[in-house]
């Protein structure tokens, strides 16, 4: 089992991809990094043959803990009467040590309640692995705001969502089905063009946030118009040589010209006020894989399934963290030889960056097992399989093509049991 950190073969970019970037220039996708980069490591290599002195390490301040409480001392205790000593008052004394005694019995059970509950924090910080610790020299990788751009992240994904069935709350002659061979269709020009797999979430993003608004204004034979003008605008957000728009003329075999595919993408962006900056599943993706520690091929099923989702139109309103969460826990369970339960796999590390319990999850789980074995079953001549012949490549480690997509414990999955 390889681990991310050094395979990156099923990250494969394109000529015009992220190994043409200047190594002086800090992009904005560097922050969000594929696991392994290889860019990561230019700064150090410069400071390797420079012989510029390492940075500091990030001090780590202890972590603080519950302050114990002890059990004060009783009000009695404190005002004992210094008076005459008589037999009645003999009798009372007699009794104190009696009270004195239930008061220690109590104070001692506050006690080890309170170191319980000291031991149990302890023990579940210790479980939670700091998986940036290594990455605190690299200035590409940003150790200092990670944490707090991720929840950005889940900000701006509620912020920018997408309703659900957004289609039936409009008057429109677009239907889901239309959708659907739509995005699937997108997915071949995408791969044709051989651009960066962000382009293609984001072009599936803009498509859905565009349609959401003025589908009641498009037309069916427009329809094709929309998304090759989404898939211009993410080449431009995206990608460091974006294709031509004459390409995309080509494409469409000259059903629209460049004035109609311009003419769209400035209604499109105006629709969208120009915020194309929602993030993406296949971030979250990266980042979970990290904390998991996974290895390349169970990093490359979470993509399969989360590229599969795509194509759903009953599920393009969930969230790019949900969906990249509930497919990398898919992932684990699948793959795992040692038939554990997915909430032994789903461990407190990963509860803690992905900000997801498994019962959470778990019914996402269950629609993505559903729909990896209805495609995987599908026969060859079906349609709407892009993204399974696309991932029956070698570079794709021919995920689509496993035995373990169609095996006992996926079906388990899709009927809700995760045992």
């Amino acid at each position: 089992m390889t681990s991310l950190r050094s395979n990156t073969e099923n990250e494969a970019v394109g000529p015009r991809g992220k190994g043409a970037m200047v190594p002086n220039r800090v992009t904005r996708r560097t922050a969000m990094s594929e696991i392994g980069n290889k860019q990561t490591n230019i700064l150090q290599a410069r400071n390797i043959n420079n012989k510029v002195a390492p940075l500091k390490k990030e001090i780590v301040k202890p972590s603080r803990g519950l302050a114990k409480q002890k059990g004060t001392t009783s009000l009695a205790k404190l005002t004992e009467p210094t008076t005459r000593v008589t037999r009645r008052s003999a009798e009372k004394i007699e009794e104190k040590p009696v009270e004195s005694m239930e008061q220690d019995d109590t104070r001692q059970i506050e006690d080890v309640e309170m170191e319980d509950v000291e031991q149990i924090i302890a023990t579940s910080t210790a479980q939670i692995e700091n998986i940036d610790q290594d990455d605190i020299g690299n200035p590409q990788l940003v150790v200092e705001y990670v944490n707090e751009i991720y929840a950005y992240m889940r900000f701006l994904e509620e912020k920018q969502s997408v309703a659900k069935e957004y289609l039936s709350a409009q008057k429109t002659s677009i239907l889901p089905k239309m959708r659907a061979v739509l995005v699937d269709w997108l997915i071949q020009v995408h791969q044709q063009f051989n651009l960066l797999q962000e382009t293609l979430y984001l072009t599936k993003d803009v498509l859905d946030r565009f349609l959401q608004v003025s589908a009641h204004k498009i037309e069916r034979k427009q329809l094709q118009l929309v998304g090759v003008a989404a898939m211009f605008i993410a080449s431009k957000y995206e990608e460091m040589y974006a294709p031509e728009i004459g390409d995309f003329v080509y494409i469409t075999d000259r059903a629209y010209s460049e004035s109609q595919i311009r003419e769209m993408e400035m209604k499109i962006l105006d629709t969208l006020g120009f915020d194309l900056g929602k993030p993406l599943p296949l971030h979250f993706l990266r980042r979970n894989s990290k904390a998991g520690n996974v290895d390349a091929l169970t990093h490359t099923m979470a993509k399969y399934v989360m590229e599969l989702t795509l194509v759903e139109y009953k599920m393009a309103h969930l969230k790019p963290s949900l969906i990249a969460a509930a497919a990398l826990a898919l992932s684990l369970k699948v793959l795992d030889h040692d038939n554990r339960p997915v909430s032994e796999l789903w461990t407190p590390t990963l509860v803690h960056y992905t900000s997801y319990k498994f019962k959470e999850i778990s019914e996402t789980v269950s629609k993505l097992a559903e729909l990896v074995l209805t495609t995987s079953k599908a026969p060859e001549t079906a349609k709407l399989l892009a993204v399974r012949k696309k991932y029956e490549d070698k570079k794709m480690s021919r995920i689509s093509k496993t035995a373990e997509l169609t095996s006992l414990a996926m079906e388990n999955m899709a009927q809700g049991n995760f045992m």
